[in-house]
């Protein structure tokens, strides 16, 4: 293959890093700029720079040494295109995300952000049952040597998933000698300490190279209460004066319990109730990770002409200690009204030895001689708090080889291999069934409480008494406490083979090239929640496994038409057949023309598509007691339409009707419908169409811009029906069609009240989005040394989703997780072997809701004043001093200002359960100090 020059592009420039501090010492000689053909993301054609007709954005090794990040998801969602989809803070309240660390592109989910790992898939990190992605936890910093993000899809060239566009990571190859790095950090508040050590060794020889890598990393995480915004549960409040404030929120379960009747609360020992329990005293702000690795390489050359590689991957992403508050137990629902208990009990009667004669003396004074007649509920202290300790390890194998067919073609092939293993326990879990055992007491021959069953009192069991603060015995938490242990695996193999060359046909611009490839991938999954959790006889929500695979076979081919010295055209193709789906075919066309030199314009179009993934398709159901709105609520006899005559036709609604006049709900009959959510075989794939049309100019040798228009339109996306939806489309029918069973997914009460209601996933929404991507680059000599300044702005012009089933649009552009406007600003000075840096992060001042879904904890009214939330800009600044070229430090501040995040409280759209904030968009650590040394020789 012959050399060709390299002409560093105005792209090249005008790309650099949305966090961009460019390597400013570099000798940049005529011979470095001598380069063989390269491979750049988004594309299989080799080309001779890095111009490509669709935008990306390179973020180097320089760039995320100088942030001080130990984890490549703080890196990636710095950047104003991406944004955290789980990260170590919104998923704490999670038991089957908690530590994940996934990005999304454009904020369109995980699902449709493609995550490579040097241009080959990466395997999932999520449990099968709950979604898909991959989790960058696995891929460690030490190991990256750049970041490609492509900001527009690509399934044409990657396959499925590559709708909002790809992430691909590149790690460092042909490592030569032994490098050790060490950092640590601290916050301001003397806390969240993070040690990071890893060690590199590697070696060239004449025909090939080998490395090999390991190290561990540890975050030490944040309690709520380690932070005043997130140290007491909130909700915005009214005054008597109808303003609105950020006041205190206790939950109504607390550790002494509480029986409400309808006159009156009482303490579980029957004086007047005193009030409710914090939960952020329990729960996370930043979930501790610790991570190990393990990377190796080898490469050789057979022959001149015949390149072989192979690559092992393990990682182990390990999170302990991660809590939120103790089980909240109704006692009521949970044991004497769960419909799934075959033989349920008739409640607790007041003369239970259990009960204190206050509270029994008070409730006979108001006429009631069973628990069940009351709302009985508490906190279950004692058993401590709900903990969750969850370890993921993945293991990745990769080979393949590059034959060189002749001096122009070149053959292409490679598989892999990926498995993630997640183990994971959930202690302060309550067995049902020992409780219900545990709370039918009796006297023995000595006058000591006991529990009624023998056969109980042989396995152990103590009685329970619920009946104030500390009251639970040791001996009745080792009877009725049970550990939850789910355990799930996502596997993925990959085998492609590519051919790409240059066709003997010349157009004035210069040869066509050609790319055509196979590509075959195959992906499982399973996830086993524990055994109570199958069968719904534990404090935890009753789950069913998941188990289910799928494949895909792939064809594809590129081509570049370079029909002009300075117009060229890219086309590609890809016919998919996927097991569950079907058939596919999916394209991308872009083109590139320069009509003066310096002054560069560029479109594309692309057709992409999701197809479903294990959960979407396969995942096993779980509860949920998310509100309902039952159709048949207010009708009458009189109440004309298909609604009204389907819920009459139901014989215990109509009932309900004759007696009371309308089908009328009480609250806690609102509030207690549950149901079942999962997977759907049926589901089919999303189909998106987009579009960019841009520009990049050089405009003078200091100063380069690009700007980048794009819209992405997602056709059927894929989610989770509704369940109010549910009712609604088969209430509506035509009544000789209707089915009060809803086709088995819904379930009501002799009293005609909704016990459960079902749904999974289906193709239910279109997402629309739009915006402008502008970066800027400059540089100058300053005196001895090198100045430079970035600026990666984003702006987000519509952000919609469209409901299928009705048409309803729902607007989400300015809320906080997709706010108009992200900046980012970066400054660089260099001189002889000192880099300072100084980055400024903005996120524009946004609504919480766009849609009045959020509401105040008074009279439930959406917010007002607080709906309101302001802009944030963050300063980050960094020095680096090369003492040799055997030593490197680093030290920086991450928000070096201190700047405390917006509060978004309860009731709020954005805010996380538990940290009253969005993560997502927003710093919850506040000032962070790290230094680092890198060892070489």
């Amino acid at each position: 293959m012959n050399n060709k020059l390299f002409r560093r592009s105005i792209t090249a420039v005008a790309v650099a890093s949305t966090l961009s501090f460019p390597a400013l010492a570099q000798d940049n000689t005529a011979e470095q700029d001598k380069i063989e053909k390269i491979e750049v993301t988004g594309s299989r054609l080799s080309r001779t720079n890095m111009e490509t007709p669709v935008p990306v954005t390179v973020i180097g090794r320089e760039d995320i040494v100088q942030t001080g990040a130990i984890n490549v998801a703080q890196v990636l969602n710095m950047s104003p295109v991406a944004i955290a989809g789980s990260d170590q803070s919104n998923s704490a309240f999670s038991t089957t995300t908690v530590g994940l660390n996934t990005t999304e592109l454009r904020n369109m989910g995980a699902a449709r952000t493609l995550v490579l790992l040097n241009g080959k898939r990466f395997v999932s990190g999520v449990d099968p049952s709950t979604g898909y992605a991959v989790d960058l936890n696995a891929i460690p910093t030490a190991m990256i040597e750049r970041i490609e993000i492509l900001k527009s899809a690509s399934s044409a060239v990657y396959g499925s998933d590559a709708v909002a566009g790809v992430v691909n990571i590149i790690t460092r190859k042909n490592f030569d000698g032994i490098e050790i790095n060490a950092q640590t950090g601290i916050s301001g508040q003397h806390d969240r300490q993070t040690q990071n050590l890893n060690l590199t060794t590697g070696k060239d020889w004449d025909d090939g190279n080998a490395w090999f890598s390991f190290g561990i990393d540890n975050d030490e995480g944040l309690k709520s209460t380690d932070r005043s915004f997130s140290a007491l549960d909130r909700a915005v409040l009214l005054d008597e004066n109808g303003n609105e404030y950020i006041g205190e929120v206790l939950s109504s379960y607390p550790p002494q319990g509480r029986i409400t009747t309808d006159n009156n609360s009482y303490d579980g020992d029957g004086t007047p109730y005193s009030g409710g329990f914090n939960r952020a005293s329990a729960r996370q702000l930043v979930t501790p990770l610790e991570r190990r690795y393990v990377a190796a390489e080898i490469r050789q050359n057979l022959t001149n002409d015949l390149h072989v590689f192979g690559s092992v991957h393990w990682n182990s992403a390990e999170t302990q200690g991660s809590t939120i508050e103790p089980t909240p137990f109704n006692i009521g629902e949970d044991l004497w009204m769960n419909h799934r208990v075959e033989q349920p009990i008739a409640g607790l009667s007041v003369y239970s030895p259990l009960v204190p004669d206050l509270l029994r003396q008070n409730l006979l004074s108001e006429g009631i001689d069973n628990l069940n007649e009351t709302t009985f509920v508490r906190r279950m202290s004692e058993f401590g708090a709900r903990s969750t300790d969850v370890t993921r390890d993945t293991l990745r194998i990769a080979s393949g080889f590059t034959y060189n067919i002749n001096y122009n073609w070149t053959w292409d092939s490679y598989m892999t291999w990926g498995r993630t293993n997640q183990e994971q326990l959930n202690g302060g879990q309550i067995n049902t069934d020992r409780a219900r055992l545990a709370l039918n007491v009796v006297e023995d021959d000595n006058g000591n409480l006991v529990c009624a069953n023998p056969i109980a009192r042989m396995q152990g069991c103590a009685p329970l008494n619920l009946f104030g603060e500390d009251t639970i015995s040791a001996e009745a938490v080792d009877y009725v406490s049970t550990p939850a242990k789910a355990t799930g695996t996502a596997e993925q193999f990959v085998v492609q083979s590519v051919v790409s060359g240059d066709l003997p046909y010349e157009l004035e611009g210069g040869f066509v090239g050609l790319a055509g490839g196979l590509e075959y991938r195959e992906e499982k999954g399973t996830y086993s929640p524990g055994d109570l959790a199958q069968t719904g006889a534990s404090s935890t929500n009753l789950s069913e496994p998941t188990n289910g695979s799928f494949n895909t076979k792939d064809v594809f081919v590129e081509t570049r038409l370079p029909i002009l010295t300075n117009l060229s055209v890219d086309l590609a193709a890809r016919y998919s057949d996927h097991s569950a789906t079907g058939a596919a075919t999916t394209w991308n066309i872009g083109t590139e023309y320069e009509p003066v030199d310096g002054f560069k314009l560029r479109a594309s179009a692309a057709k992409a598509i999701r197809t479903p993934n294990i959960s979407d398709l396969y995942s096993g159901a779980g509860e949920t007691f998310a509100t309902v709105t039952d159709p048949c609520s207010g009708i009458t006899a009189a109440t004309a339409g298909n609604i009204a005559e389907n819920c009459r036709s139901i014989t215990s609604v109509n009932n309900r009707i004759q007696s009371n006049g309308e089908f009328e709900l009480t609250t806690a009959e609102v509030q207690s419908t549950g149901g079942m959510v999962g997977g759907n075989p049926n589901v089919q794939e999303e189909t998106a169409e987009t579009y960019s049309v841009g520009a990049i100019w050089q405009i003078n040798d200091s100063l380069s811009a690009t700007v980048d228009y794009y819209d992405i339109t997602v056709d059927d996306a894929i989610a989770i029906t509704g369940r109010s939806t549910v009712l609604q489309r088969c209430y509506s029918v035509a009544p000789e069609n209707f089915d009060a069973s809803c086709n088995d997914q819904v379930f009501r009460s002799s009293e005609g009240v909704l016990v459960d209601v079902d749904s999974s996933s289906s193709n239910e929404n279109i997402i629309s989005t739009s915006g402008v991507d502008l970066e800027l680059n400059y540089g100058t000599t300053i005196a001895d040394g090198q100045f430079t300044a970035d600026l990666i702005w984003n702006y987000t012009d519509e952000y919609s989703i469209e409901s299928i089933y009705d048409g309803s649009v729902e607007t989400y552009e300015g809320s906080v997780t997709t706010p108009n406007h992200r900046a980012n600003l970066n400054l660089a000075y260099a001189m002889n072997d000192l880099t300072f840096s100084w980055r400024m992060r903005y996120w524009d001042s946004s609504k919480d809701s766009t849609n009045g879904y959020n509401y105040n904890f008074t009279d439930f009214a959406p917010l007002q004043e607080f709906n309101n939330v302001g802009s944030v800009t963050y300063h980050d600044i960094s020095a680096r001093y090369l003492m040799s070229k055997h030593y490197e430090f680093t030290v920086g501040v991450r928000n070096a200002f201190d700047k405390q995040p917006p509060i978004l409280p309860q009731g709020t759209v954005s805010g996380g359960t538990g940290i009253n904030t969005a993560s997502e968009a927003y710093d919850v650590t506040g000032r962070y100090y790290f230094a680092g040394v890198s060892i070489s020789f």
